[in-house]
């Protein structure tokens, strides 16, 4: 009994060894070449996939028109079938000796880089000076986002093969690493009759791929013509400022990024304050961003308010924020925040916003949003309700008019309830605003125009108009 099972078993064996050493018929062999004939133009693709598919259907064990056949699919992208067969390939004894490389090449091509390194990792622990594995590992850096490892990557490449295609991608990816200079000016003025013109310049730089340091300084006038009965009649009516800042940000891994900023400003009539900013963003897929953020500043740009800059109010704020790109349509915004200030008042808000873009071709967006907003204390130095909600509609998007020169407008309106000391209103609030962006070889000029009115004690109205033009090289 024993020895019929062995023989049994010994026939099955020579069975296999037989079937899979067994030769394709002149016929077979005939379709097989066809098949690689038909690959030269992409026109002959289908064909030829039909073909492979026909002679895997006869002999699925015959590993040259699988691989083919992977081959084939992977350059149409049709990368999960194509896997499929690569492994069955893998598993043959018939492999090729670069097939892993292969393999981790569709792996990169489908977006699955983080197998696509191991893989390619594996390839250069056994042969380090592998030119297509290296060139294939500083790809997957460089599309997974790495890439300052993928610049290292490349040039351990070029030094083992001079690859021009890999020549080329290292080229445009050292062609990210950009300066900046730019100006700008930004006019505010409010139906409270207070006003600000801010001029600025600019400029950054690229330290690395995971490096960019910044610096901006700017002059400011404020100005507010008050009534007599002001609480402080008989200070100045206008203020002038300047500032300066400098700043880093920084990339750590793929999901992390930091930002540092340091300045300070200066007032004629007013305290000369520090102004520090720090930021922190997480991002667990390409598709969602979390960040923490913690500043120190006066509160002029919270409250644009003459009277808060000659009293030195000073804020100390941080927030925490989230956005995810729900589906290619949809996406979500989420935010809350608090600021303590430094004549004893604090400060807490809420918002959130919801956007879809109802068409592919087309870019515009359709938003709806909510916000809160809540001071502890009444000032009567600055707008502090102790309730102030809100909800728009919004319409928002760009529409190409000739060249570079593009039309982009951001318009909707809802209703809001304040609520300041003993005060109280409801009433309609909108926002129009449009502006013209041109860019074009590194030059970049837009120029935007804004009304808007929302509710306090009364209708409360602005009107905004900003400049900005930059040359990127």
């Amino acid at each position: 009994m024993i020895l019929r099972g062995a023989l049994l078993a010994l026939a099955l064996c020579a069975l296999v060894a037989g079937r899979a050493a067994a030769q394709p018929t002149p016929e077979q062999q005939e379709q097989l070449e066809r098949a690689g004939a038909l690959l030269e133009n992409q026109s002959g693709w289908d064909e030829a996939i039909a073909l492979y598919r026909a002679l895997l259907a006869q002999d699925p064990d015959w590993m040259e028109p699988r691989l083919e056949l992977a081959r084939v699919l992977a350059w149409r992208g049709d990368y999960k079938e194509s896997l499929e067969h690569f492994e069955i390939v893998a598993r043959s004894p018939s492999a090729p000796p670069d097939l892993a490389v292969e393999r981790a090449e569709i792996l990169s091509w489908s977006g699955r880089n983080e197998e696509a390194r191991v893989l390619f990792e594996e390839v250069l622990a056994k042969n380090p000076d592998d030119p297509r594995a290296t060139r294939g590992l500083a790809r997957t850096y460089a599309w997974s986002g790495q890439r300052t490892k993928a610049n290292v990557w490349y040039i351990r490449a070029l030094d083992l093969e001079d690859d021009a295609e890999a020549r080329q991608e290292w080229g445009a990816l050292r062609s990210e690493l950009k300066k900046q200079v730019g100006a700008s000016g930004f006019s505010f003025h409010d139906s409270e009759n207070f006003s600000y013109i801010r001029s600025g310049l600019e400029a950054s730089m690229d330290w690395d791929f995971d490096t960019r340091i910044y610096a901006n300084t700017a002059a400011i006038f404020i100005g507010h013509d008050r009534s007599s009965d002001d609480v402080l009649a008989g200070s100045p009516k206008h203020d002038t400022g300047i500032e300066g800042r400098l700043g880093v940000e920084r990339r750590f891994a793929t999901r992390w990024r930091a930002t540092g900023e340091l300045g300070a400003r200066s007032w004629e009539h007013g305290d000369a304050i520090p102004l520090v900013r720090g930021a922190l963003e997480f991002n667990p897929t390409e598709d969602a961003s979390a960040t923490i953020e913690i500043s120190h500043e006066d509160q002029l740009e919270h409250s644009y308010s003459l009277e808060a800059v000659l009293r030195g109010v000073q804020r100390t704020g941080g927030k925490l924020s989230y956005w995810t790109q729900i589906t290619p349509a949809w996406e979500g915004y989420v935010e809350a925040g608090g600021a303590y200030l430094s004549d004893s008042n604090g400060e807490a808000s809420l918002g959130g916003s919801v956007a879809w873009r109802p068409f592919r071709a087309i870019d515009m967006q359709i938003a709806l949003a909510l916000d809160a907003m809540h001071y502890q204390d009444f000032s009567p130095y600055y707008y502090s309700p102790e309730i102030d909600v809100g909800s728009t509609v919004s319409l928002m998007g760009r529409v190409p008019l000739w060249r570079s020169l593009a039309l982009v407008y951001d318009g909707g309106g809802g209703a809001g309830f304040s609520k300041e000391e003993s005060a109280a209103d409801f009433g309609p609030a909108y926002r129009v605003k449009l502006g013209l962006h041109w860019d074009q070889g590194g030059f970049s000029v837009a120029l935007d125009g804004a009304r808007s009115q929302s509710v306090r004690s009364t209708a409360y109205t602005t009107h905004e108009v900003a400049l900005r033009v930059s040359w990127s090289f």
